[in-house]
């Protein structure tokens, strides 16, 4: 039997609204399972319109050996650290999928890699897993790329559901004047944030 690897990466890192979506992509490691994502056109999923997306995702799960998609809510990124919850959050597609070795998309650039790696392994089960880690991964690495698509379409969905009950707020990011907008009557009209908004992050020191 061939080593089993795992590609990881996140979705609605840097939104103010909605939950932080990860998402793990098994395979065995041999080439002609690389080629069939490369044969598809995987890239990461930020360069890719949102149909081409939702295609690519529908592909990637027949293709995988096993995947498996985690939601983190604002209530606890508002308690943790993002770095932490998305360690953690590793560690559990990790511990879940079982692969010999995993990619991650790390959040930290120099030192930084080694020891946010560092700190998913010392939460892995099996201590024999190896993991490699680096900043922008998924735009090297076609198994985090798949990922990547994998955890976005996941949290684009999960929008669409939020918008039918909270209005369209657009993106969810700070840098969308739609969301800003939104934020901004939201604050005038209601007083308090909907449990969607992450409560802690800078953007709402705007609205006090």
């Amino acid at each position: 039997m061939p080593d089993l690897v795992l590609g990881i990466d996140e979705a609605g890192r840097g939104c103010v609204i909605g939950p932080l979506f990860l998402a793990g992509f098994l395979i065995p490691e041999e080439e002609h399972w690389v080629d069939r994502l490369n044969d598809l056109g995987v890239n990461d999923s930020k360069l890719l319109l949102s149909k081409k997306r939702d295609e690519l995702a529908k592909e990637i799960k027949k293709i995988a050996q096993g995947y498996k998609i985690a939601k983190v809510q604002p209530s606890l990124i508002d308690k943790f650290s993002i770095n932490d919850l998305e360690v953690k959050f590793s560690a559990k597609l990790i511990n879940h999928l079982s692969p010999h070795r995993t990619y991650l998309d790390v959040p930290a650039s120099g030192s930084g890699i080694k020891r946010y790696c560092q700190a998913v392994g010392s939460l892995c089960l099996n201590t024999g897993h190896k993991i490699i880690g680096a900043n922008k991964m998924d735009s090297h690495n076609v198994l985090v790329a798949a990922a990547s698509i994998l955890a976005k379409t996941e949290r684009e969905k999960y929008v669409k559901i939020l918008k039918k009950k909270y209005g369209d707020f657009g993106s969810g990011y700070p840098s969308d004047p739609k969301t800003i907008k939104w934020l901004t009557e939201w604050k005038k009209n209601r007083g308090q944030w909907p449990i969607i908004v992450r409560k802690k992050w800078a953007t709402l020191n705007n609205f006090i």
